[in-house]
């Protein structure tokens, strides 16, 4: 794959003011709370089920995290991606009283990029595209066309693998789309 040359940062999207980071272990309970915002009812996402993906060897929450606050320092956005088995998987979210606001296209951007990197320093020769998971809302659906993402339907394997890595748990009554995108 040929390097990228005109990287642009994400940022641009978001708002004045409003900052972009990697996470760590301390975000863990602000990054729940965002999650169940999102309204899941009536499952919940708890610490230590996101906290036990995060143990795993090949992730790192500085590199594979991003968190959006706004000016007051409250988390509204959140973005995670998984490089395991030769297929990258990303996954967040935005809080829904921000929705609109180029937050999600900047989250979804430097997923992109994340991936890109990945891929370009990767010896694995064969690497499927990524898949995005989110929510079955328009704006998701909006943002992920936007940006050039394609609506699959998953095959069954792999929904309870995108249930699996959003931690939703057995009750939750919501379903997620999933997209891909060639990078």
């Amino acid at each position: 794959m040929a390097p990228h040359q005109h990287y642009q940062s994400p940022t641009r999207y978001l708002p004045d003011r409003y900052t972009f980071y990697g996470a760590s272990q301390e975000d863990l309970p602000a990054i729940v709370y965002l999650l169940n915002q999102r309204q899941f009812s009536p499952a919940i996402f708890r610490v230590e089920e996101l906290r036990y993906e995060w143990l795993s060897t090949r992730f790192n929450p500085a590199m594979d995290v991003r968190l959006v606050f706004d000016p007051r320092e409250y988390l509204v956005g959140f973005i995670q991606v998984s490089l395991d088995q030769n297929q990258p998987f990303l996954w967040g979210c935005v809080h829904p009283d921000y929705e609109g606001r180029g937050i999600g296209s900047a989250l979804l951007c430097w997923g992109e990029a994340r991936v890109r990197l990945e891929l370009d320093n990767s010896p694995v020769s064969q690497w499927f595209a990524p898949h995005f998971a989110a929510l079955s809302v328009q704006r998701a659906h909006e943002l992920c066309e936007m940006l050039g993402w394609q609506q699959i339907t998953p095959r069954k394997k792999e929904m309870k693998r995108v249930t699996g890595a959003l931690h939703l748990p057995e009750n939750a009554n919501r379903a997620v789309d999933v997209f891909e995108k060639a990078v």
